[in-house]
């Protein structure tokens, strides 16, 4: 029955990945957005897919060969990921939002069964061995491991906005020389690298020299960021002020 399950399993995956629409706009060419893309991403990093592995809902094995039948078994696919590099955090966006300690390596579970997507939005596909920037965002592994074979202590992760978070890196050449990666990649990354000091000043003056780049897609971004974080220094400061009224004279 086991080896029977595995092989239906297997089976699946390839159409359930082929069965996908293709999206107007590739991701490695989407660089709209870039900033509120990032900021609404737990993690952005670029990491290389190590291991591709089927997964199947939890089912008691007495209901085990009628929904085989009935072909009701949900399934998905876990996505290893080794880390090559950390762009940036939420918390590098959002001081007062924690985010969780990165245990390497990462997980990405995707199901295959969905059929409540945003309209316009589209289920990631990875590859393995491929590389890619991922932006993440960390699911309820409670729930999931509940429904699904995973284990419980692990983080699960999904591309942000789907198959929007999943952006691949050009493959390497036969001469194992990696080819120049999407200019989306340079622009995430010098956007992070803004946002990443901890001090709001330090973060607005990197963003300021920015605002001044040649490439019009990072000179924008830099904008939307650096309106962002004049806001955030504008209510730091009327806090700081609030509590200064409320000290006694």
């Amino acid at each position: 029955m086991y080896k029977f399950s595995a092989i239906l399993l297997l089976a699946l995956m390839a159409p359930a990945r082929a069965q996908l629409d293709t999206p107007s706009v590739p991701p490695e060419q989407d660089q709209r957005e870039l900033y509120v893309r990032a900021a609404a991403s737990r993690l952005v990093i670029i990491g290389r897919v190590t291991n591709s592995k089927g997964i199947s809902e939890r089912v008691r094995p007495e209901d085990l060969l009628d929904r085989l039948n009935k072909g009701t078994v949900q399934h998905g696919v876990l996505e290893t990921i080794q880390i090559e590099e950390i762009l940036c955090r939420q918390s590098d966006f959002e001081s007062d939002i924690s985010t969780p300690d990165i245990v390497e390596p990462l997980y990405i579970f995707i199901p295959f069964n969905e059929t409540n997507l945003p309209d316009g939005e589209y289920r990631e596909v990875l590859f393995p061995n491929r590389r890619y920037l991922l932006l993440l965002t960390d699911r309820e592994s409670a729930a999931l491991s509940a429904k699904f074979e995973l284990d419980p202590n692990r983080i699960y992760y999904r591309g942000e906005e789907h198959l929007r978070g999943i952006i691949p890196l050009e493959p390497e050449t036969e001469s194992n020389k990696t080819q120049k990666p999407p200019d989306v990649v340079d622009e995430f990354r010098k956007l992070c690298a803004a946002m990443r000091p901890p001090k709001l000043e330090d973060k607005l003056a990197l963003l300021q020299q920015l605002t001044d780049s040649a490439d019009p897609v990072l000179r924008r971004e830099a904008e939307k960021a650096e309106k962002a974080v004049r806001k955030q220094m504008q209510a730091a400061a009327e806090e700081q002020k609030q509590e200064l009224h409320k000290e006694p004279k």
